[in-house]
C-alpha cells in the first residue's frame, strides 16, 4: 500500500511540472502556478487573458471565450472538477478556497428567446462548415474578494460580487451580490449569518505556522 501511495505522489508531482511547462509561457503570472492532475485552461488566445498571482493551485478547468479574462490572486486554491467560465471577466482575489465541483460563469450561455436558441442549435459547427455566432447572450463580470471560501457544488452566476472573507455554503446558487464577512446559503443564496470579529493577520498566521513546524520537528519519530 505504501508503495502505491508513493507512486501516486510522484505521479502527481510529475504532472504538476509537465502542466507548468505547457502553460507557463502562455499565461501571465507573478510566480509558479501548481497545476494538478485534471487541471487545464481552454480557449485563450493571448497571455493577458489568464493572469495568476503567485502560488496559485489549480485542480479544475478555466474556459475562456471571445475576449474573456480570468484573474486569480496569490495563494488561491481551485478544487478538482471546478469550472470557471469567462466570456467577459472573472476576478478572484487572494487566499481564496474554491472547493471541488464549483461552477462560476459570467454569462448565460444562450439567449432567453427560443427562436435565438433554435438558430444556435441549427447553426452549430456540428451541422455546418462555419459556426453561427450566438445571439443576445448576456455577459456581466464576476468579482470574488480576498479570503473567500466557496463550498462544494456552489454555483456563482453572472454579474455577482462577493465581498472579502465571505463564505458561500455548499450547493448555494449565487445570483446577487454577497457582502463581506457573511455566510450565504440556499437557492437563491441569502445571508444566513454575519461573522463578527473576522480579522485577518498575515504575520500572526505565518508565526503560528512556524511554531507548529518547530513542534513537529521536535517530536520523536
Amino acid at each position: 500500500m505504501r508503495i502505491i501511495l508513493t507512486l501516486l505522489y510522484w505521479f502527481q508531482m510529475s504532472v504538476r511540472e509537465v502542466n507548468w511547462l505547457l502553460y507557463r509561457n502562455k499565461i501571465t503570472s507573478s510566480g509558479k502556478v501548481i497545476m494538478n492532475y485534471g487541471a487545464g485552461i481552454l480557449g485563450f488566445n493571448n497571455k493577458d487573458q489568464v493572469i495568476f498571482g503567485s502560488n496559485v493551485r489549480l485542480s479544475g478547468w478555466l474556459t475562456i471565450a471571445k475576449n474573456g479574462k480570468i484573474s486569480i490572486g496569490d495563494y488561491t486554491i481551485i478544487g478538482p472538477h471546478t469550472v470557471i467560465q469567462a466570456w467577459e471577466r472573472v476576478e478572484i482575489g487572494a487566499y481564496c478556497m474554491i472547493s471541488p465541483d464549483v461552477w462560476i460563469q459570467d454569462n448565460n450561455s444562450h439567449s432567453i428567446y427560443a427562436q435565438d436558441r433554435l438558430v444556435s442549435i441549427l447553426g452549430s459547427r456540428d451541422f455546418n462548415r462555419i459556426s453561427v455566432r450566438l445571439k443576445r447572450v448576456v455577459c456581466k463580470p464576476i468579482t470574488i474578494g480576498n479570503h473567500v471560501w466557496v463550498g462544494r457544488r456552489a454555483v456563482i452566476l453572472k454579474g455577482v460580487t462577493i465581498g472579502d472573507r465571505a463564505i458561500v455554503a455548499a450547493g448555494a446558487v449565487v445570483t446577487h451580490d454577497i457582502p463581506s464577512d457573511v455566510i450565504a446559503a440556499g437557492n437563491p443564496a441569502k445571508v444566513v449569518k454575519h461573522i463578527k470579529n473576522n480579522v485577518i493577520n498575515l504575520n500572526a498566521a505565518k508565526k503560528e505556522i512556524a511554531n507548529l513546524q518547530k513542534s513537529a520537528e521536535k517530536k520523536p519519530e
